[in-house]
């Protein structure tokens, strides 16, 4: 029902009551990383319709040949892809930040200010996911969220980046799915990417 709506939002919604529906130990499924969210909801997906998902496939791009072919998608072969950092990201030599990837909540935060033009997304996300700033000495974690944005409005635009770019390289849950035409016998690639893509399967 989730996709049939087409609402991103709901789809994540479903998902969400799937695994916290389904995951026995106590988790906080709004509170995981998306990415975890996204390889838990597979998994499940996996176990409940079997592993191998039989698709039906044609050429992306405009060709003569219309032929549909079938191609088994193992759900095994997914996994996260991208290296998870501790998240500690240094500003200057002294003065560092420790980061946490974004979560369902932080997402849906995000959306909501978005669709009324309330802040500026990127700020808001790095605000959000900010545990605490560092030094050598100290760890500072008892700031509000206005602090918090009031300070990173004073880093420098490398400094800046190098935050971002914590942002740019979050694992996410993708696979390249190699098949040949059974009609014309071009070898093609699909590359199926984020929850929606999985979500389809």
């Amino acid at each position: 029902m989730a996709l049939e709506g087409g609402d991103s939002k709901e789809i994540m919604n479903a998902v969400l009551k799937v695994v916290s529906s389904c995951v026995e130990s106590e988790i906080n499924a709004d509170q995981i990383t998306t990415f975890d969210l996204e390889y838990l909801f597979l998994k499940l997906r996996g176990k409940s319709v079997g592993e191998v998902v039989d698709l039906t496939l044609r050429h992306e791009e405009e060709t003569d040949c219309t032929a549909r072919t079938k191609v088994g998608l193992n759900l095994d072969e997914i996994e996260v892809m991208g290296t998870i950092s501790d998240g500690k990201i240094m500003i200057t030599d002294e003065v560092g930040v420790k980061m946490r990837y974004p979560n369902l909540n932080d997402m849906d935060k995000i959306q909501s200010a978005v669709d009324n033009n309330e802040v500026d997304s990127t700020f808001d996300v790095i605000a959000m996911c900010v545990e605490y700033i560092f030094d050598k000495e100290n760890v500072y974690n008892d700031f509000t969220q206005k602090e918090l944005q009031e300070w990173l409005e004073t880093l420098s635009q490398k400094q800046f980046e190098n935050i971002s770019s914590f942002f740019s390289n979050v694992p996410k849950l993708a696979h390249d799915l190699h098949w040949t035409c059974s009609k014309c016998g071009k070898s093609e690639t699909v590359h199926l990417e984020g929850l929606e893509s999985f979500f389809t399967l």
